[in-house]
């Protein structure tokens, strides 16, 4: 059985006028497919914000935090060193690795968040396998909707997609 049905779009405002059709409709479960990357489309589709600029903030500060405090727990507290006359627990000793270990970690974090959030550490796609779907590399939009739809019927999601002007209709299935 197909967990999601797709529909083919010949242009952008196609496609945006498909998305507020099925959006009053009351489907919410929409994903688009496009050649090339569209704030139009993005906007119809009316996505929440990325919670990913507050991990890479948090992450970033906590291995900051992580490096200072080791450092000062092995240099300052466990093994002092008086070495010119400085004191054991000297700051400026301790940013350039405090800064470095932030800025690492914040980027480990914005490289595998992008990669989990955008669904690309998957090999192959069952969307890839339907019938006329690599036009969506070149010149065509794609609009999918998920079984998982509340608003998902078999028949009348196939004809409000029709309705909302699609050229082709196909169903998919595989891992998502």
């Amino acid at each position: 059985m197909a967990d999601r049905i797709l529909a083919e779009y010949p242009t952008e405002a196609a496609t945006v006028h498909a998305i507020h059709r099925l959006r009053e409709e009351g489907y919410v479960e929409i994903e688009a497919y496009m050649p090339f990357g569209s704030h139009v489309i993005e906007h119809a589709l009316d996505r929440p914000r990325s919670r990913l600029p507050i991990a890479i903030f948090i992450v970033g500060m906590c291995a900051a935090a992580g490096a200072y405090f080791l450092q000062w727990f092995l240099v300052g507290y466990l093994y002092p060193l008086v070495v010119g006359n400085r004191p054991p627990h000297f700051p400026l000793a301790f940013i350039i690795i405090t800064f470095e270990m932030g800025i690492l970690f914040a980027g480990f974090t914005a490289f595998f968040g992008t990669l989990r959030l955008g669904r690309l550490v998957r090999l192959v796609d069952g969307v890839q396998g339907t019938p006329g779907f690599d036009s969506a590399t070149r010149d065509h939009y794609w609009l999918e909707i998920s079984t998982r739809d509340p608003s998902y019927d078999p028949d009348a999601t196939r004809s409000a997609l029709a309705e909302t002007g699609a050229v082709r209709i196909e169903t998919a299935e595989g891992a998502r």
